[in-house]
């Protein structure tokens, strides 16, 4: 895998560059220079970075060396989103969306709605309210319950900094999908919407108590989790 770079930022890749002669054009000495180096960097990256409390430039160079030298992508993606949400720092918050994506692509749900959200909040990159909204949707039709909640909240409240209108109908069917995959505050909402009635959903008594029964029964599953504190007069 290649180093990711920010299309602002040029930078020269963090680590030396191995020569493609064969091994008889090298010196035993030459070699142990070259490991010895590349040991040295890699520490110095971790003690600089110091589990992201440290300096944001380091804790990025050992994203990149556990992408490109160690092809560890998970532990990469981990730091990378670090140094984003908490030194902002624009190169991590590009290297962790193009990592977000190729997950995506390869069918890992979460990494769609992670991708969605840095969409939809500009992180690494424009902002993309059709391309956040899109990958969220993909991670809720492959069953992710926690998907389908927040594109049924964005849809339930009228939130101007995505461009949406209120429409309650769309929320609704969310909402179901969501309640369908046992996310208790999808079942919740539901039960609310239910009870006093809302634009384009009439109030229904029967359809209040499934929801409102199912909300109780997934927070005593879950007690202090997701559902935890879900209660529905």
């Amino acid at each position: 895998m290649a180093v990711l770079n920010s299309p602002n930022q040029e930078s020269d890749s963090v680590f030396p560059v191995k020569s493609s002669g064969s091994s008889s054009d090298k010196s035993v000495a030459e070699t142990k220079r070259l490991n010895d180096d590349l040991e040295k960097r890699l520490y110095e990256f971790v003690s600089n970075c110091d589990d992201g409390k440290g300096d944001a430039s380091a804790c990025h160079s050992y994203g990149e060396w556990l992408a490109v030298v160690d092809k560890k992508y998970g532990e990469a993606a981990a730091v990378y989103k670090k140094n984003c949400d908490t030194k902002n720092y624009a190169a991590s918050c590009f290297n962790y969306g193009r990592l977000l994506k190729k997950a995506c692509n390869g069918g890992h749900i979460h990494g769609c709605h992670h991708l969605g959200l840095m969409y939809l909040n500009a992180l690494g990159g424009e902002k993309d309210i059709s391309k956040g909204i899109e990958a969220i949707d993909k991670a809720c039709a492959a069953g992710e319950g926690g998907s389908c909640f927040r594109l049924g909240s964005m849809y339930l409240t009228s939130q101007s900094k995505y461009g949406l209108s209120r429409d309650v109908v769309k929320a609704k069917a969310y909402l179901e999908l969501s309640c369908d995959a046992n996310y208790a505050p999808a079942c919740h909402n539901l039960a609310v919407m239910y009870k006093t009635g809302d634009a384009g959903v009439p109030k229904d008594d029967d359809l209040f108590h499934k929801y409102s029964l199912k909300t109780k029964a997934l927070a005593e599953q879950n007690s202090g989790g997701v559902a935890g504190g879900l209660k529905v007069a």
